[in-house]
């Protein structure tokens, strides 16, 4: 601050000097070394040969723009960062240029540029507004397909090369990038918002009808994903022609799927909602399909990202738009996870009942022991009919009502363990009786493997339990569903694994099926799995204070997912 104080007190004294008239100052603009120069200035530092520093020298200047004060703080951060050092072994000064490459322009320098950047031509600097849509860097290949045609492509790159020219922008094989986030910032703000805004929406038009819209990319592809991201950020930017909605809408959706299927969630209702916005408020009319597909989706959404709130919203949207109850369904089924969640477990389990009623499925008023082991026999007795090979190899199930049926159950039964635990038998064995008379679904294996509980625990028959848990799991791997092998593992271990193996070798495996639940979306089996884990972390006398620490990050996951 001291040397800030003394500069300022110089700056006012040579104005006051200009201001007096009584002696004439002359005023010099210094520019910044050439490359040339700063080579000098950098061998002569280190007591290298040009030759030799040159690389390095291309470097600093690009970060420096050779002024004499920058390069020497550049080198300074350099040396003190390792990225340059004295090698006794080869008696001279080494350097790696990987690091300096990465190594961010300094904040005062990027000011500069930054000012630079708006005294640069019009069409310079909207160009670079253009580039800064991007954020940090773009990818050469996207550049074109961003462009009208060849010529503004051409006219684009020239642009671009004088920027580069200015150090402005950096410029390698693949990218073009903002050498610093100010002067990024400084190109993106030099307009209105709402222009930036427009400014997007045209990017990502233009990217899709030069890819996607020709058929000459993947809708789900790195190039798609950078149009819908720039359409994204445009807010909201719409358009009316029904040409142009449903196509953008579709694409929207598909790449909302895609999103949740990596779990990236928050991603995935950005998308659903983007789409529903090209669908307007005649969308249940230009296409009622999508606009269904897309509110069952924005819904799904919304529950993953622990957003109870926002749920019925979508649910009521579509139940007031739609006629037939299998349109519905997939809407009431995250109504009943969403209530389940925020500790509501008995509505949810009283709206369950309502809802399978309307599927053709009714359950007991009361549930006994006697009914149990009845209903579990006779599960047996069905089963032994059909050998390993024969039960994998039955036929799909085609019924839709039959499906969601099996799906709900599968779904709700965690809970109505918790709340009705001598129900769960009837459920298991309601879904293995569906799927032997109607064919198999992937909630099959779930619904196998719960009878396989029931008939270990309850009839005391371990072998034949395990014997339809290996067989859950070949039912799985026929379907293809990896998303159900978190879920069915968690159960596993915690209900029936342990009436063979030893507690220490279940424990470790509980904390694995946590990650792996959340990462697929089955938040409750994540928590259920956590639980678990603690219970037999406890019994097999692991030190407490680890068991602790667990919970109190299993705390804050359910107050991060709005489970408590």
């Amino acid at each position: 601050s001291n040397e800030k104080d003394k500069n300022q007190s110089l700056v006012d004294c040579i104005e006051s000097i200009e201001r007096s008239n009584a002696t004439q100052v002359t005023r010099m603009q210094l520019g910044g070394m050439d490359i040339e120069g700063t080579n000098a200035m950098i061998a002569d530092a280190l007591k290298l040969p040009i030759r030799l520093t040159r690389p390095l020298s291309v470097a600093v200047h690009q970060k420096t723009l050779g002024n004499p004060l920058f390069v020497k703080v550049f080198l300074t951060m350099l040396f003190e960062e390792h990225a340059i050092s004295y090698s006794f072994k080869k008696k001279r000064w080494l350097w790696d240029m990987n690091i300096i490459h990465q190594r961010s322009m300094d904040r005062e320098l990027a000011a500069i540029l930054s000012e630079k950047l708006l005294s640069m031509s019009r069409e310079v600097q909207e160009t670079l507004t253009f580039v800064a849509c991007f954020g940090m860097r773009i990818r050469k290949d996207v550049l074109s397909m961003a462009s009208y045609d060849s010529e503004e492509a051409s006219r684009i790159l020239s642009c671009l090369k004088i920027a580069v020219k200015e150090s402005i922008l950096d410029e390698d094989d693949e990218y073009f990038s903002f050498p610093h986030d100010l002067i990024q910032q400084a190109a993106y703000e030099r307009v209105p918002k709402e222009v930036a805004f427009s400014y997007h929406f045209n990017i990502g038009l233009r990217i899709l009808k030069n890819s996607v819209f020709k058929g000459q990319t993947d809708p789900i592809s790195l190039v798609s994903f950078v149009a819908l991201d720039q359409i994204l950020a445009a807010k909201s930017v719409t358009v009316s022609e029904p040409a142009l909605r449903v196509p953008l809408a579709a694409l929207f959706l598909r790449a909302g799927r895609y999103s949740l299927g990596v779990a990236a969630f928050p991603s995935a209702l950005s998308y659903f909602e983007r789409g529903l916005s090209f669908m307007g408020d005649d969308g249940w009319e230009l296409n009622f399909e999508l606009s269904l597909r897309l509110h069952e989706s924005a819904c799904h959404a919304c529950y993953l990202n622990a957003l109870p709130d926002r749920v019925p919203t979508y649910v009521d949207e579509v139940i007031s738009h739609t006629e037939n109850f299998m349109d519905q369904v997939k809407c009431h089924h995250m109504a009943m996870r969403t209530l389940a969640s925020t500790g509501k477990i008995k509505k949810a389990i009283y709206k369950f009942f309502e809802v399978m009623k309307e599927l053709g499925e009714e359950f007991p008023d009361k549930v006994d022991p006697s009914l149990i082991f009845s209903t579990l026999t006779s599960t047996k007795d069905d089963l032994s009919k059909y050998s390993t090979e024969d039960l994998l190899n039955s036929p799909k199930m085609t019924d839709k009502r039959k499906q969601w049926a099996i799906i709900l159950m599968g779904s709700m039964s965690p809970y109505i363990f918790m709340v009705t635990p001598m129900l769960s038998p009837m459920i298991s064995a309601r879904i293995v009786f569906l799927s032997l008379r109607y064919g198999l679904t992937t909630e099959s294996a779930f619904g196998l493997f719960m009878y396989s509980y029931g008939i270990g625990c309850l009839l005391q028959d371990i072998d034949e339990g395990h014997r339809w848990i290996r067989t859950s799991r070949l039912m799985l791997e026929r379907f293809n569903a990896t998303s159900q092998y978190p879920k069915l593992k968690c159960v596993q271990y915690a209900f029936l694994i342990y009436l063979k193996e030893p507690f220490q070798s279940i424990t470790s495996v509980l904390l694995d099926c946590r990650q792996e639940t959340m990462m697929v979306g089955d938040i409750e089996y994540a928590i259920f799995s956590s639980t678990w884990r603690g219970q037999f972390a406890v019994l097999t006398g692991e030190h407490l204070s680890q068991v602790e620490k667990e919970c109190d990050s299993l705390s804050k996951d359910m107050v991060s997912t709005k489970l408590c």
